[in-house]
């Protein structure tokens, strides 16, 4: 699309666009699923090991696709056809997750978790490079909000249906995958449901790459601009990460809550990051790269913050705030990349954004949890409070290292 318009349109304008309503579709669906499954694998895998470091090692499985799929992911997002890379991968991941809660084994659960992420790190750059395919330029932001929306969107009415799933299947004599397998079943469906919704999207508005055959995935950290984005976006999915893995013991030890209030946790989470995207919308400035550092030092200073909660209610407000402040961050970045980057560089800096954020997330789930351990056994008082802090602080350092360097020139955009 080529118009130049600075002018975004209204929702209604994009959501006429045949196909990229079927693209919006088909995340929102495979994305309720997505949140879904990211709940009940860290109940599996708590089930089965009792302990939060293994829920954090589970989150680091994301970090062995990001050095294998890289390569891949950069080759499909510069040659492949996008369409029919995101069919593949839907189909591939239908199939992961049914298989997922068969056999109650963590190196099984690992190993499928390891193929799911890989699928998923080949799937979200040709997502994001089709969106430039199928709207008007001047609309690129909304587009990617609404879609990034889609994506995390989910995280609510997802952890509320693995909630009810467990709750109905619960007085059942004889459930297949155990109890949790009937959320792994739906999570199934909601692939297959993307998989029909992106099939329908017309093949001939679909842009194939046609790059050099020696592309390769390192080059997209050879752009400055990508290699400042994504320090900043790393720093947004540590914070995930952290909360992920010891919001858990956080919620249950340190503030003496239970199931219900940590699923609360997680479904506030999801609220904020609606309410980011109606920030991004309505407050957004006319460079997307000063709202990402205003959104990601927030996001630290909000993460400090959630570390000396003295309530359960005090830290559920500020999982509002930390949603809202994590996705305005994010579509700010993304929208960012796509403007000021012609096409050639796009597409391989979307495939190291993704790249960055999962291993970011599993470096560090596994580094709270394990210092959280640590520092417990060394008898120190509050220790998950001590990692959560420290996350803020050093979220909210690594954006002022590179504050300066995050500048673009307004014509770009």
């Amino acid at each position: 699309m080529s118009d130049t318009s600075s002018q975004p349109g209204p929702v209604g304008a994009l959501l006429r666009m045949a196909d990229y309503r079927r693209l919006l579709g088909a995340q929102a669906i495979s994305g309720l699923g997505d949140w879904m499954a990211t709940v009940a694998l860290m109940a599996l895998v708590f089930d089965i090991t009792g302990s939060a470091v293994a829920v954090g090692a589970m989150l680091a499985i994301r970090l062995g696709p990001g050095a294998i799929a890289g390569p891949l992911a950069a080759q499909a997002a510069r040659r492949w056809d996008r369409r029919k890379t995101m069919l593949a991968m839907d189909l591939l991941r239908t199939g992961v997750v049914v298989a997922i809660p068969m056999v109650r084994n963590l190196g099984w659960v690992l190993v499928w978790v390891f193929v799911l992420e890989s699928a998923t790190l080949i799937y979200l750059p040709a997502r994001d490079a089709l969106v430039p395919d199928l709207v008007e330029r001047r609309d690129l932001r909304l587009a990617n909000g609404l879609v990034l929306g889609a994506q995390y969107g989910g995280l609510p009415v997802g952890a509320g249906l693995f909630a009810a799933l467990v709750a109905l299947t619960s007085g059942l004599a004889v459930v297949p995958g155990g109890r949790l397998g009937p959320v792994f079943f739906v999570d199934a469906l909601t692939f297959l449901g993307s998989f029909l919704l992106v099939r329908s999207i017309s093949p001939s508005v679909v842009h194939v790459g046609e790059g050099a055959h020696d592309v390769r995935f390192r080059d997209a950290l050879s752009i400055p601009l990508v290699r400042s984005a994504l320090i900043p976006i790393a720093g947004v999915a540590a914070g995930l990460g952290t909360v992920f893995s010891v919001g858990i013991v956080f919620v249950q030890d340190t503030l003496g809550a239970g199931d219900t209030e940590f699923a609360l946790l997680i479904i506030l989470f999801g609220v904020g990051a609606l309410i980011g995207l109606g920030l991004v919308q309505m407050a957004a400035s006319g460079d997307p790269f000063r709202d990402v550092r205003i959104g990601v030092l927030s996001l630290g200073v909000i993460l400090a913050l959630m570390g000396m909660s003295p309530s359960v209610s005090a830290t559920l407000m500020g999982a509002v705030a930390f949603g809202a402040a994590a996705i305005a961050a994010i579509v700010s970045a993304v929208s960012g990349l796509q403007l000021a980057l012609p096409e050639q560089q796009r597409l391989l800096a979307f495939t190291a954004f993704h790249i960055a954020v999962r291993v970011a997330l599993g470096i560090g789930a596994v580094a709270a949890g394990t210092v959280a351990d640590v520092l417990a056994r060394w008898g120190v008082v509050d220790p998950v409070r001590l990692v959560l802090g420290g996350a803020g602080v050093m979220v909210a350092l690594g954006i002022l290292a590179v504050w300066g360097r995050l500048n673009v020139d307004p014509a770009r955009l």
